[in-house]
This record gives structure tokens, C-alpha cells and sequence, in this order.
């Protein structure tokens, strides 16, 4: 049986847009969330806001060039074709620069780590050509994906190409072990018992988790808990905050608003307000 494919399509005064989502092949699943395709055409340029969250994407791009502004002064920005990313602990701002077709991998962050095979310490809160970190490699997969006859043989493709990188990375096991856990529990964990788990110091369990994921083990299971309830909140439309708040971890809803403006830069009714339809994301 083929892989399940979900296409969803938008049409309205913004412009046309068009998404192919699909998960991974089974194995790949602890490191991969999805796949999505897509393809863009828009009557002015579109910025999204991106905001932290367990996924590291990685993106195959066959158009238009993206534009990354600076987040310390929007006015800023540099253009990236294909891309990787490292984990963040803040928002991004990217923008259209025209038609594109691309397939955007949305790796976990421990998935990126093993995927690239490189300490993501260096690419913490940063957008880096794909070139810069899987070398001529990855231009190749770019042409494959972009000649590949549809969606479904691009997903393919994406499957055989991530199941040979990961299976050749090394990572220590009692790491990996730890990362999957923090994943697996939104954040909602106590990273000294983490580390007694693992049978670390503290200090050690830090320093090595921080090399390899480019944050903190404390900072990380901040940003998952807001992933956690950011994602709530663009799967439900908002529904009662407090009840998200608690579900994902917060003591309170002023502790809940806090981190929305830490990680997102704007309050959850606001994030709310800015949502595209049809999977469109948050306008910047």
C-alpha cells in the first residue's frame, strides 16, 4: 500500500498555495515528523513568522530563493535556497521572493543532529545553505527531488536518503536516549533527573546536550512546552488558553503569556489572529 498523502489547496486574494503532507516511512518516524510539499504563487510577498519548536526543518527548494531577515532589525535579511536549520529559542521572519516549489523536511532536532552528522552547536538560531552542511551531496538531492515524477516519489526518495544518513551517524546512546525522552515529553520533565537517568553529572549532561543541540537541556524543554501549546493553538483556533496553559505544562496564564512573548514575540491572542488558512502558517 502507497504512502497516505494529505493536499490541501488555497485560493483567495493573498494568492494560491498548495501542500502535500505525508509522514516518513515507520522507521524514520522518531526522527522525522513529516514531509510536506508545497508549491506558492502570491500577488505581493508573504512573511510568515516560523517559531521554535522541536522541528529543525530542513528545505529542498526548486524556486524562488526565501529571504530570512535579521531579528534584531527587520530591515535586514539575506536570501537562502535550499536551507538547514539548527534549534532556536526565538522567532523568524521569512518572506517569499516569488513562485516556489519546494519539500521541507520537518526533522525533530535530534533528527537534524543525525541527519546532517555535525554538533548543531554552530547553527543554533541560524538559516544555513544546505551546501555549507551536507556539501555537494545535498545539491544533487535537490535536483533529484525537483526532476522526481510528483510528490509521492519525492517522499520516497527523501526516505531512502535519510535512512542511509542517519543509520551512518554516531551519537552516544545514553544522549540519544535523552533527547528522545525530552521530545517525547514536551519538556515536561526534570532535567537533573534526566541526567541521574543517564548516569551523568549534571554539569557533564549539560555540556555535552548543549554541544550537540546548540541549547541548553533547560532552554530546549522550554522551547517544546511552547511548541506544544503553539501547535495547540493553531490545531484548535484558540479555544479556552487556560486550558492549553495547563495541558502543556504552565503554571499559570501569565507565566503561558510570557513565554509566547519570549518565543513567538507576540501574546497567544495575537499569534491567533495572524493565522493563514489551509496550513498557510502565521503572517510575520
Amino acid at each position: 500500500m502507497g504512502r497516505q498523502i494529505e493536499l490541501v489547496h488555497h485560493s483567495s486574494e493573498l494568492g494560491r498555495w498548495e501542500s502535500a503532507v505525508a509522514l516518513p516511512h515507520p522507521v524514520l518516524r522518531p526522527y522525522v515528523r513529516e514531509y510536506v510539499g508545497g508549491s506558492e504563487s502570491t500577488y505581493q510577498p508573504l512573511v510568515r513568522r516560523e517559531l521554535p519548536s522541536e522541528i529543525a526543518p530542513v528545505i529542498f527548494n526548486f524556486g524562488a530563493p526565501f529571504r530570512i531577515y535579521d531579528h534584531a532589525d527587520p530591515t535586514r535579511f539575506v536570501e537562502r535556497s535550499s536551507f538547514a536549520t539548527g534549534a532556536f529559542d526565538q522567532y523568524v521572519l521569512v518572506g517569499s521572493t516569488g513562485s516556489y516549489a519546494c519539500v521541507q523536511v520537518n526533522f525533530t532536532i535530534l533528527g537534524a543532529r543525525l541527519f546532517l552528522g555535525t554538533p548543531l552547536r554552530d547553527l543554533t538560531n541560524r538559516v544555513v545553505s544546505l551546501d555549507e552542511v551536507i556539501d555537494l551531496s545535498g545539491r544533487r538531492l535537490v535536483e533529484e527531488l525537483g526532476n522526481a515524477d510528483g510528490w509521492a516519489a519525492r517522499f520516497d526518495r527523501l526516505d531512502e536518503e535519510i535512512m542511509k544518513r542517519i543509520g551512518a551517524a554516531q551519537l552516544p546512546s545514553s544522549l540519544t536516549w535523552a533527547m528522545h525522552k525530552m521530545i517525547r515529553l514536551h519538556g515536561q520533565l526534570s532535567i537533573g533527573d534526566l541526567a541521574s537517568d543517564v548516569g551523568w553529572s549534571h554539569r557533564h549532561f549539560v555540556k555535552q546536550f548543549s554541544e550537540q543541540v546548540g541549547l541548553t537541556p533547560k532552554v530546549l524543554a522550554r522551547v517544546l512546552r511552547f511548541g506544544q501549546a503553539s501547535q495547540r493553538l493553531a490545531d484548535v483556533g484558540g479555544g479556552h488558553l487556560a486550558d492549553i496553559a495547563a495541558d502543556c505544562g504552565y503554571y499559570d496564564q501569565a507565566h503561558f503569556t510570557r513565554d509566547f512573548r519570549a518565543f513567538a514575540g507576540v501574546t497567544p491572542t495575537e499569534l491567533l489572529a495572524s493565522r493563514l488558512p489551509n496550513r498557510g502558517g502565521f503572517v510575520g
